[in-house]
């Protein structure tokens, strides 16, 4: 992976995880342990994304699909890119 694509990864990294901590009405994952949170979820949009990072859709596209299972999981509808859930960090690879 180029040094662009980390840097890019990075910052949609931590946009998805803002974003879809703030969409979260039932619970707050930044307060609730990873192990609780609920199976239903608030997803997040490529295109909110895309507005928050000030990329292009399709770049921020191309690194979730880099990042889907890692830090974040997607789901693919119509079009439209959701994160569904962001892994927590003291998931095993």
């Amino acid at each position: 992976m180029a040094t662009d694509e980390n840097t890019t990864d990075d910052i949609v990294a931590e946009s998805s995880l803002q974003l879809w901590a703030a969409a979260q009405t039932d619970f707050d994952p930044l307060q609730v342990p990873s192990a609780e949170w609920p199976d239903r979820t608030v997803p997040v949009r490529d295109a909110d994304i895309a507005v928050d990072t000030r990329l292009e859709v399709d770049e921020v596209r191309a690194s979730l699909g880099r990042l889907d299972g890692v830090k974040v999981v997607v789901a693919r509808e119509a079009g439209t890119w959701s994160v569904v859930r962001v892994v927590p960090e003291d998931t095993p690879l």
